[in-house]
């Protein structure tokens, strides 16, 4: 009798909060961007509502199945007192669902979650809520059942959606967490046909959660994963914008997930993180130039939703470097990182992720830490506030005037200071062919007692270090300049078998000697002729369907109809493609869609 008394008292105590948060400190009619600018780090309540185990007659036992406690509101104020401002609450939904058919939610356990929403939203906490360890979904046969798992998607998160209804932007719904096929010989890595079912749910995903709009669903953020939430380029370059009634959906954000490097972060193969080690930080830093190049470039925000590095026979110093790294990389490209913490605290296994503990003793809590790993969490929030958010991303206005008298690639009145030498948070600017020109220069306007260095990026022979030292540095107008001639930045590409300037993916500006603030680069003299493309990429629903000149027949997708062509991925208006030449290296992005019923 005492365990309903409970039960209904916790529910009671939901349905209140949940009145009180739907009427406090609304937040609306915000884009996803801005959402995104403002979630700053955040943590996962892991190993919990996702935890598959427990007898589902209790609504608390899945919970606690994988060891951890119940969740009450004293870790989740200890979560926003730590620095963060966005929790994501993993959910494994399917055990509390019914099997008739209507996938109909356990009531109990919806208000179990709503009650812990509740509780973070009153730590003025962004919430991310999600569907993980979904065994229906990370199915074996992703790629041929993927219609079947899109119907009991669409009613679970019609469910949700409505149940969420009254809670303003500062939720986040996220469709799915890593889909996949398990258990097969491409389970990580994907194929054609999977990451095509990944869009499909995507469109399932957004469609059930827009197609009524209630309360605050028609502006919700709604975050969608590439196959696995993988964070290659391969698999992010494949990810469809979703549409809805005719128009790509709005306030979508892209979920990534990078543990990297990955014998560091989830096994217990490399003990020591070295950010002066290429090998140590190559795999984070084309992480995020990947995402700036694919996503952010082009207006669309991501967020990467899990990251962490497990303990490994306590290599605390090693953590503390990884999490200043990651801290840094997030507020220099914009880019929210969402920690993984799992409540394990051992110190070997390669699934060591405690950071912020579960419970504290009543008898010992003047003995206890909140944090299981508390200068690992301060040296996170010292890499975020190293740089001001998203500031190694700014790009120039169009009618920006260069110093020099060339062509603004990118600028910044007030200049962007670099921390240290070899400073990690450098400015990236995605590589054009036509900076290369034979009588171009590119010319970098710095002040400090630095010197800047180019580091160039190419993708003929996957080399992402080309260093190249500037030609002579000069003095104009109380400024330094440091000169890069195009002829140099080639032959120094040619010591690494580069030869091709449109495979150049990034360049890079570094400081070396010491910090230095730069405030402009831009190209100077004549740039070579921009090239029209000889093969265009056509891409439907993430596949490529056509490269060529011509026109391709128009794609077939299930359930989706094909609406135009477009130059961008996210369909922007003034975009649409009919045919005729294109300059570089061009992709074109069907607009496919899905019909809500």
């Amino acid at each position: 009798m005492r365990k309903w008394i409970r039960r209904a008292v916790l529910l009671a105590l939901a349905l209140c909060c949940l009145c009180c948060c739907a009427l406090a400190d609304e937040l609306t009619g915000k884009s996803a961007l801005e959402i995104v600018s403002d979630m700053g780090i955040g943590w996962n309540l892991g190993n919990t509502f996702d935890a598959t185990g427990g007898d589902t007659s209790d609504v608390y036992a899945q919970e606690q199945s994988w060891g951890n406690p119940i969740v009450d509101e004293g870790l989740i104020q200890r979560v926003k007192e730590a620095g963060f401002d966005t929790i994501r609450i993993p959910v494994t939904w399917y055990r509390y669902t019914s099997k008739d058919g209507s996938y109909t939610i356990n009531p109990a356990f919806l208000a179990r979650v709503k009650e812990v929403v509740d509780y973070a939203r009153a730590q003025d906490l962004y919430v991310i809520i999600n569907m993980h360890h979904e065994e229906w979904i990370n199915s074996a046969v992703l790629d041929k059942d993927y219609v079947k798992i899109g119907e009991q998607l669409s009613a679970m998160w019609r469910q949700i959606a409505d149940a969420f209804a009254d809670y303003d932007q500062h939720l986040i719904f996220e469709g799915m967490n890593e889909p996949r096929m398990v258990g097969t010989r491409v389970e990580w890595t994907g194929s054609t046909d999977a990451c095509e079912a990944v869009n499909y749910l995507n469109q399932v995903f957004v469609a059930a959660v827009r197609k009524e709009a209630k309360g605050y669903n028609g502006e919700r953020c709604l975050m969608i994963p590439g196959y696995a939430a993988s964070s290659s380029a391969s698999v992010m370059n494949c990810i469809a914008i979703p549409t809805v009634n005719g128009e790509a959906v709005n306030n979508v954000i892209i979920s990534v997930h990078c543990y990297s490097p990955y014998d560091f972060c989830l096994s217990d193969a490399q003990k020591d993180f070295d950010p002066a080690k290429s090998s140590h930080v190559s795999g984070i830093n084309n992480t995020f130039a990947d995402i700036k190049n694919l996503f952010l470039d082009n207006g669309i925000p991501v967020v990467i939703g899990e990251t962490g590095a497990t303990n490994t026979g306590n290599n605390l110093q090693a953590r503390e470097k990884w999490a200043y790294y990651m801290g840094a990389k997030a507020a220099e490209y914009g880019v929210p990182i969402i920690i993984w913490d799992n409540g394990n605290n051992a110190a070997s296994g390669g699934e060591c992720h405690a950071w912020v503990r579960r419970a504290l003793h009543p008898k010992l809590r003047s003995q206890q830490t909140p944090y299981i790993i508390p200068t690992v969490i301060e040296q996170l929030m010292k890499g975020k506030n190293s740089a001001a958010w998203g500031s190694g991303t700014q790009v120039q206005e169009e009618a920006a005037v260069s110093a020099v008298g060339g062509t603004v690639l990118w600028n910044k009145a007030d200049g962007y200071a670099s921390v240290k030498q070899w400073d990690n948070s450098y400015i990236q600017l995605t590589s054009k062919a036509n900076w290369y020109g034979d009588a171009a220069s590119v010319a970098v306007i710095y002040t400090g007692s630095g010197e800047p260095k180019i580091i160039l990026d190419s993708a003929e022979k996957n080399q992402w270090w080309i260093p190249v030292d500037p030609d002579r540095i000069e003095t104009i107008a109380g400024k330094k300049v440091a000169w890069f001639s195009a002829k140099k930045l080639m032959a120094e590409a040619a010591k690494f078998e580069v030869t091709d300037a449109s495979q150049l993916r990034y360049l890079s500006i570094i400081a070396t000697g010491a910090n230095i603030t730069s405030y402009e680069v831009s190209v100077v003299g004549a740039m070579s002729g921009e090239k029209l493309s000889d093969t265009i990429t056509f891409k439907a629903n993430g596949r490529t369907v056509h490269k060529g000149k011509d026109m391709p027949k128009e794609p077939s997708f299930t359930d989706m109809t094909f609406a135009g062509w477009y130059t961008t991925r996210d369909y922007r208006p003034g975009t649409e493609y009919t045919g005729g030449p294109l300059p570089g290296d061009a992709t074109v992005y069907a607009k496919m869609l899905m019909t809500i019923e």
